[in-house]
């Protein structure tokens, strides 16, 4: 739909304490989606953590269709998956009250972080443009449309994973060499992707721990890591075959449609401008743009379900196996595996 006159952002939050919210959103939010989208502006949803596990439903339009249609199929369709199929986990708010004060300060959260709202529940909420962290409206503005714009995608990954033809982590490394190709020479997309790992690992409660955890982690995946980069890479240069040619090997899993979407917003305008990384208390990927392609595709990582560990180690694996992909072409030889080839203190680019 296009422009509603007098359009606005309003918000649900839907409080589920299970740990996979998979069905929640693909049997529940994405009919949801589908039955308002003629009705709204754009529509998305955030998985957030303040004050219990939840999901977010953000939707720009009228205060009538919001009030007359919309919220009342809010209650309907995700009430009736409630109904059905309720988390039964047992969370200790005692517990998670360290690990959040924690979260908020890094996250730069503003609000209340107790008391939780009930497991299963649906409440009303304001919408939370993140202004004082994005740095204005255009950014806002920006970073929603592009949230509306990918979850048609985020259903799609949503449901690839759970059929079992890829794994959430095997996504993660194909969308993060997109972005890390999209519009610049690898090698500078790569660069970001290191420095983006080393920042969490020195900032880690264990910076040797978590380096070693990363290490064992690539080396065990090591062989399928390569091969991976090397499909993913194929598929950008157009070398793999699309959905309906013939080849021994598909395009690698939407990497053609991550990278359409990144170069769409590659090409606005108001693409945010640099901020030193000083303004953010963790490093997380800097918004500039060289570098807004990885920022978002980071953000889309966290909607798709993987924690900031699982976001962080899958940044170190793309640039270990994509550096020993890009060394070993460098060489005029096939990838020589890590034994063999020797390493330098943290093994980058081999």
């Amino acid at each position: 739909m296009g422009a509603l006159p007098h359009a606005a952002w309003h918000c649900v939050h839907v409080y589920y304490h299970a740990p996979d919210k998979d069905g929640l959103l693909l049997d529940a939010v994405r009919p949801l989606f589908r039955e308002i989208r003629a009705h709204v502006e754009a529509a998305y949803v955030l998985r957030h953590w303040r004050q219990g596990p939840h999901l977010r439903l953000n939707v720009r339009t009228d205060r009538q269709t919001w009030e007359g249609f919309v919220r009342p199929r809010i209650d309907q369709v995700i009430g009736d998956y409630l109904r059905r199929h309720p988390s039964t986990t047992v969370l200790d708010q005692r517990e998670s009250l360290a690990w959040h004060r924690l979260l908020a300060i890094r996250e730069q959260e503003r609000g209340p972080l107790t008391p939780w709202h009930p497991d299963n529940s649906i409440r009303d909420a304001p919408f939370d443009p993140r202004g004082h962290v994005l740095g204005g409206d255009a950014a806002v503005e920006l970073l929603t449309t592009f949230y509306s714009d990918s979850t048609p995608l985020l259903f799609a990954m949503l449901d690839h994973a759970r059929a079992g033809r890829d794994s959430k982590r095997d996504l993660a490394v194909n969308l993060l060499l997109t972005a890390a190709y999209a519009g610049r020479p690898l090698a500078e997309g790569l660069a970001s992707c290191r420095a983006h790992a080393e920042a969490y690992i020195t900032w880690s409660a264990d910076p040797g721990g978590t380096l070693a955890a990363f290490d064992r982690e690539y080396r065990l995946r090591r062989t399928r890591l390569v091969q991976r980069v090397r499909h993913v890479l194929r598929t950008l240069d157009g070398t793999a075959p699309g959905p309906h040619e013939r080849g021994t090997q598909e395009a690698a899993a939407f990497v053609r449609e991550w990278a359409a979407l990144l170069a769409r917003y590659a090409r606005r305008p108001e693409v945010p401008a640099p901020r030193p990384p000083s303004s953010r208390p963790l490093p997380r990927p800097v918004t500039r743009a060289g570098d807004a392609a990885l920022d978002y595709t980071y953000l889309h990582l966290e909607r798709l379900g993987l924690t900031s560990l699982q976001r962080f180690s899958a940044l170190y694996q793309v640039a270990r196996a994509a550096g020993a992909v890009a060394a070993a072409a460098a060489a005029g030889e096939e990838y020589v595996p890590e034994e063999r080839a020797g390493h330098g203190s943290w093994g980058w680019g081999t």
